[in-house]
Formats: structure tokens, C-alpha cells, sequence
């Protein structure tokens, strides 16, 4: 017991140093600007992962949660001047209750019904966004303006949002974690493994994914509103559009689902490719990252579908094993 608690903590050290040496030395606005996508993403597909892969309810609707944490927060902002920190709470906390909610209805349906219940409710949000344009102002957007200061979750140097970003991958990662070993999270692989198993032994499945939802609704809004704040403009298709509730479930798969570090891995993995690839290749090649994304989707999937950090971990494992039995 005490050696696995020794290897977890220096899987922690290790990754908190690979993730925080880039941080450090990077300069370059170009960079830093990828790495906050990385950890931005990374803390998204994590959010994800908690309802995704630790309970088996694959989502298509977390564009949702980020959408209104991004609106929340912006809206306060430009209408009442409410500094983004309490917008963020509030977008957040609305977020969590509509998730709740959503649950509560959703949770009914199994499989693939399940899934396009939650893509109807991320469309739903987002011809709302489009069409009330007294609030939202439609297709035009909303505009943040907002002089410099941590009051005002504004900045001249994109490295500190580079630091916002890795607080929030840090904070889901700890979520994670803790459901790993919790209460909480045997009963949503309890769910996840077999459900009638589960509720005939006392297991109360239900009440266990509603109480996930709201926690990963809860953090998907908070990752919106620093989104909003690092781009100082939002617009449905920018924070409501289909392909961020389909990105967030594939770079979890990709890492790996159920697990703490396996979306953080699947995130370090895919976004700095694919950006690097964008800006390489520029408008000769448009579209190749996607094309090269998705080929390394289809091998992950027939090669390795539990993913690639489980799958690394597992070599990792036998390959120490095989060491320490020849000493």
C-alpha cells in the first residue's frame, strides 16, 4: 500500500514538472498561446472524463456548459460591470444547476439515446445564443473590454493566462483523483461496469451521475469563461459549436478514459500537433491537421482502445517488474 502510494506521488511530481517546465521557459507569444490551448483542452477533456469515463455517459452536449459559462461571465461584464472572477462563479454555478437538471431527465436513456439527448440540448443552447440577440447579440457576438488587471481577468502577457489554465487543468486533475478513490467515483464504475448489479446491492447509481454532472457542468463553465476572457471576444460558433463537445470526448479517448492523466496526456499529445501542423502548413495545406488528427484517432481506436497512457503505463509496469526480477 505504501509503495503505490509512493509511485502516485512521483507519477504527480513528474507530471506537474512536465507540465510546468514549458510554462516557465517559453517566451514566445506563439507558444504560449499553444500552451494554453493544451492546458486549457486538458482540463476540458478532463472535465469530460469525469462524466464520460468514469461513468460511461458519453455527452455530446458539454458545448453547452461551456457556452454559458463563457456568456455568464461576459455578459456581467460588459452589461454590469462585474469583475470575471464572480462572473465565472455565477456562470459556473448556473451551469451546474442546469446540469443537474439535465441529468436528472437524461439519466433515463441508455447508450446512443443518451447521447443525442445531450447533442439536442448543446443545439438547443446554441439557436438560443443565436437567436436571442437583445441579450446575446446572435451571430455578431460579444465584446470584452477590459482594461488590463487580475480584477479584471485581463492581461498584457498571454503567459499568465497560461497560468490560469494550468490552475484549472491542476484543480480537474485533482477532481479526478479524488474520484479515483472516493465514495463517489466506485459508484460511478460500479454504474459503468453493471448498473443492475450495482442498485441490487444498495448502490444509488442515479444519485451518484446526477452528482457528477453538476461537478463536471460546474468546471466546463469555469473553463469557459477563462476561454472568454483569453480571446476578449465570444460568439456561438467560437463557444457553442458542436466540435467542442466532440473534441473534448476524443482527446480523453485518445489519452485514455477513467483514469486522472490520461485526457491531460490525450490533450499534450493532439493540440500542439495539430497546432503546429495549422501553422506550418498555413492555407497551401488547409484542412491536413484534421486529416492527420483523424488517421491517429482510427489507429488509437483499432490499436489501442483503452488509450495510450493506460497502454504506456501498463509497458512501464512490466518493463520495472522485469527489472526488479533479474536483480
Amino acid at each position: 500500500m505504501l509503495e503505490k502510494i509512493i509511485n502516485n506521488k512521483v507519477k504527480i511530481i513528474a507530471f506537474l514538472i512536465f507540465v510546468i517546465a514549458p510554462s516557465l521557459l517559453s517566451k514566445d507569444d506563439f507558444y504560449a498561446g499553444i500552451l494554453f490551448q493544451t492546458l486549457l483542452w486538458a482540463g476540458m477533456s478532463g472535465t469530460w472524463n469525469l462524466l464520460g469515463g468514469y461513468a460511461g455517459q458519453f455527452s455530446l452536449g458539454h458545448a453547452a456548459f461551456f457556452g454559458i459559462g463563457a456568456y455568464t461571465s461576459s455578459l456581467l461584464a460588459s452589461g454590469l460591470h462585474l469583475t470575471p472572477w464572480l462572473g465565472m462563479l455565477a456562470g459556473a454555478s448556473l451551469s451546474a444547476m442546469v446540469g443537474v437538471i439535465l441529468g436528472a431527465i437524461c439519466f433515463r436513456l441508455r447508450g446512443h439515446f443518451f447521447s443525442l439527448a445531450t447533442l439536442a440540448f448543446g443545439q438547443i443552447v446554441y439557436i438560443i445564443a443565436l437567436s436571442w440577440r437583445s441579450v446575446t447579440n446572435g451571430s455578431e457576438g460579444v465584446l470584452i473590454m477590459s482594461s488590463p488587471g487580475w480584477s479584471e481577468m485581463a492581461f498584457n502577457s498571454k503567459m499568465a493566462y497560461v497560468y490560469l489554465a494550468l490552475i484549472y487543468m491542476l484543480i480537474v486533475v485533482g477532481v479526478s483523483f479524488y474520484l479515483d478513490r472516493s465514495r463517489l467515483g466506485y459508484f460511478l464504475v460500479a454504474y459503468r461496469e453493471n448498473d443492475e448489479a450495482a442498485r441490487a446491492i444498495g448502490v444509488n447509481t442515479f444519485l451518484a451521475r446526477v452528482i457528477v454532472s453538476g461537478i463536471s457542468a460546474f468546471l466546463m463553465a469555469a473553463g469557459g469563461t477563462l476561454y472568454a476572457q483569453y480571446m476578449y471576444y465570444i460568439d456561438p460558433d467560437s463557444v457553442l459549436s458542436i466540435a467542442l463537445s466532440v473534441q473534448a470526448p476524443l482527446i480523453a479517448i485518445v489519452g485514455g478514459l477513467g483514469g486522472a492523466l490520461g485526457p491531460v496526456f490525450g490533450s499534450f499529445l493532439i493540440l500542439p500537433m495539430t497546432q503546429m501542423l495549422r501553422a506550418w502548413l498555413g492555407t497551401s495545406f488547409s484542412g491536413l491537421h484534421l486529416i492527420i488528427y483523424g488517421v491517429i484517432l482510427i489507429v488509437v481506436l483499432l490499436l489501442i482502445p483503452e488509450g495510450i497512457f493506460p497502454k504506456l503505463t501498463e509497458y512501464l509496469k512490466k518493463r520495472t517488474e522485469k527489472e526488479n526480477s533479474k536483480c
